[in-house]
């Protein structure tokens, strides 16, 4: 089927539904016929002289046309010849249909067809009969003229020739107002269909009463429509929401509001509002069309997404951006005499908790944190959370220190109980730095740089403690930047190294293994102590890099030695506690050794025994890793941790390094000689080896030996020595 097929096949159903809408069907045609006296008389009439009339339509299309286009109204419909020869064509088929006696199911067809058709392109009725009057006026000249007889003759054919005319003049206004029927029931339908709240409100009286309403506008409101209707317009209200609304009313333009109404049942709505006059002839209003829709889900959006972007979404806590707003506030009541304080709060080695219970754990750790932060805080003051476990209070009329130090004992205090998450109790501080306005500072920048300085010489004096700033922290906290700054560099620029420290069988003297313990050689202020870089490393959460670095370091050394005769027995490598709770740290290992050349029974993993504490069922999930591969580990600073015997039994561990803090005195304190044998008769119920840390004096040599500790490490032996050292150490030891 082409096209053109398929548009007549369209064509033709419409003109069925239309017929069927109407009623046109062969009783109503004939119903027709007889009221016009359309007789078959008529019809053979008409028949009779269709050829004397052939002719005649050419005798007065001409001027028909010429006469229309004179019309501003009819002009737009013929703007071109081709336009109007193409209508001369079909007025000529129109013509013939007249006299062709046939006025069955094609001819009514046809005629619908038109009405259609004029009322798709906009020719109104009055239109349609002006030129329909001037068409029988000219047709009636020339049928008479073209059919030669007396006009007393003649007035029985065209009397016949009208009454067909009026037939389709009938059928075609029926059309039009039928098209305008189907368009208001269609528009009535979409209206009442509508998803949007409608109304129609007259103009007068002022209260402007409901004339007409929607279902959507009884849905969205809860009101039935008997309730609503006859009654004074929403848009009339005395809420300030309407002010806007009002005055369109009072000018006669359109208005459009959001504005917030109580239900029923109390909860809150959002109602968006548009108006719009309907003026009538005389252009003046003679009444208001309004849509209203509920937009209750929009701007609880909104006010969730403006609620979003000034607080933090873990905690609800205000963040960066309102603390900011809410500190500029501060300053400028503090002109007035109102001076205030900053705090900072950083939450100690929060790091462990996400590594070794994950993140669930860490977030309702902090969730916990803030509401406890949250109660200390009175209801002038702001708590934010900044990022990660990084929190800040603005003290509001607290620019004395005796003030601000008493909100800072009180915070450590709803602190220091534990929190309950992932399963177990977690022992939470913190540091905290306090800002004085305007002793430390007059502008944000600086107040918020001096808290932050006081919040790390809090670190720095021990963690959970506070302190307030003084200018030589301001000093500190530059030094400590760039030594951060250069430490992250440190890997690139070759700056790290190895020491070693021999450790030592008790019972012949032999060489156990060595210790590798990092170094870093700063180009300007030399070898910087482990105890001031580690830590740095730890909080920059750089300590992984570092870390994977000196175990792929030791790896390399033991090769090279071993490639050299030098006979090294085992490598011990320091973990973080970071690296140890990594979930692959055992494939992290497994490329390193297979890296280097060296085997896994050459390392020895030391763990401190805190980070093993920290999550003892995945601590031994990592060891059983590492035990399966050939790993060793010992666990460090045994002692000062806190340990369970009973944990400690489930763990698969190789070695315990008894701390330096109990071989210190030995063998004068009798406490100290206690916990040391307690350590190695417990080590040997465990099947596991001791290395004594710290040993500096034969009398600790020969206790340890007598109680039977395996492995001795210490400054009696030799200090930690770079590379070069450590090889002519051994050399002259061993030969």
């Amino acid at each position: 089927m082409n096209c053109r097929q398929e548009t007549q096949t369209l064509m033709a159903s419409a003109v069925d539904d239309i017929a069927a809408e109407m009623g046109i069907d062969a009783a109503e045609i004939e119903a027709r016929k007889a009221f016009l006296e359309l007789t078959d008389a008529d019809a053979e009439r008409l028949r009779s002289i269709r050829g004397k009339l052939a002719a005649a339509h050419n005798g007065f299309a001409d001027g028909f046309y010429e006469y229309l286009r004179q019309l501003p109204e009819l002009a737009a419909l013929l703007p071109d010849e081709a336009t109007v020869a193409r209508l001369k064509a079909a007025h000529g088929r129109y013509f013939a249909s007249l006299t062709d006696g046939d006025y069955g199911d094609a001819y009514v067809d046809g005629r619908l067809r038109v009405g259609m058709t004029h009322a798709r392109i906009g020719l109104t009725p009055k239109w349609y009969v002006g030129a329909f009057r001037r068409y029988l006026s000219d047709m009636l000249q020339a049928t008479w003229a073209a059919s030669g007889e007396e006009f007393a003759t003649f007035v029985p054919t065209f009397d016949a020739l009208l009454k067909v005319v009026m037939l389709d003049l009938g059928l075609t206004l029926d059309t039009y107002i039928h098209a305008d029927k189907r368009a208001i029931a269609l528009r009535d339908r979409a209206i009442e269909s509508s998803v949007n709240g409608i109304f129609i409100a007259a103009a007068a009286p002022d209260d402007c009463r409901l004339i007409y309403i929607n279902a959507a506008f009884s849905q969205i409101l809860g009101t039935p429509r008997d309730k609503v209707l006859g009654q004074p317009c929403l848009c009339t209200g005395d809420d300030d929401g309407f002010a806007v609304i009002r005055s369109a009313i009072a000018e006669g333009r359109d208005g459009y509001t959001t504005l917030s109404r109580q239900r029923g049942d109390g909860s809150q709505q959002w109602i968006e509002l548009f108006l719009s006059p309907v003026r009538g002839d005389a252009n003046s209003v003679s009444h208001y069309v309004g849509v209203l829709n509920d937009v209750t889900a929009r701007k609880e959006a909104e006010g969730q997404l403006a609620f979003l972007a000034n607080h933090d979404s873990l905690t609800n806590l205000p963040n960066r951006s309102l603390f900011d707003d809410r500190l500029h506030q501060a300053l400028a009541r503090a002109d007035r005499g109102n001076g205030f304080a900053i705090c900072f709060i950083d939450l100690d080695r929060f790091k462990l908790v996400n590594d070794s219970l994950g993140h669930a754990a860490g977030d309702a750790v902090l969730i916990e944190v803030a509401k406890r932060l949250g109660a200390v805080c009175r209801g002038a003051d702001t708590l934010a959370r900044l990022a990660g476990d990084e929190f800040v209070m603005l003290l509001e009329g607290m620019g004395n220190a005796e003030a601000a130090g008493g909100i800072a004992g009180r915070i450590l205090a709803a602190l220091a109980p534990p929190v309950h998450a992932g399963g177990r109790d977690i022992d939470v501080a913190a540091s905290l730095g306090l800002a004085l306005y305007p002793d430390d500072g007059n502008d944000i920048e600086s107040l918020l740089r001096n808290a932050d300085a006081a919040m790390y010489a809090a670190k720095a004096a021990g963690r959970n403690t506070f302190r307030f700033y003084d200018e030589a922290m301001n000093r500190r906290a530059s030094q400590r930047l760039a030594l951060e700054s250069d430490l992250r560099r440190a890997v690139a620029r070759h700056q790290l190294e190895l020491f070693y420290q021999p450790q030592i069988r008790s019972a012949d003297g032999r060489l156990a293994g060595v210790e590798a313990l990092l170094r870093w050689r700063h180009p300007e202020r030399g070898l910087v102590s482990p105890v001031e870089f580690i830590p740095l490393a730890e909080e920059a959460g750089i300590i992984t890099e570092l870390g994977e670095w000196a175990l792929a370091e030791a790896a390399r050394q033991i090769v090279a030695w071993r490639q050299q005769g030098i006979a090294v027995p085992r490598m011990a490598v320091n973990l973080s506690p970071r690296q140890f709770h990594a979930t692959d740290l055992a494939d992290r290992l497994e490329r390193i050794m297979s890296a280097a050349g060296a085997a896994n029974e050459w390392i020895e993993l030391e763990i401190t025994e805190s980070a093993a504490m920290a999550h003892p069922e995945g601590a031994v999930e990592v060891l059983q890793r590492l035990r399966d591969r050939g790993i060793q580990v010992a666990m460090d600073d045994f002692g000062t941790g806190h340990s369970s015997l009973a944990m400690l039994r489930t763990l698969p561990l190789n070695v315990l390094k008894l701390d330096r803090s109990f071989v210190r005195h030995l063998p004068e304190s009798e406490s100290d000689a206690a916990v040391a044998s307690a350590v190695v008769t417990l080590a040997r119920r465990l099947g596991l080896s001791v290395v004594a840390e710290g040993v500096e004096t034969e009398a600790q040599q020969q206790f340890l030996a007598d109680i039977g500790c395996d492995v001795l490490q210490g400054f009696l032996f030799a200090r930690p020595l770079p590379t070069a050292e450590l090889e002519a150490w051994l050399i002259h030891r061993y030969g």
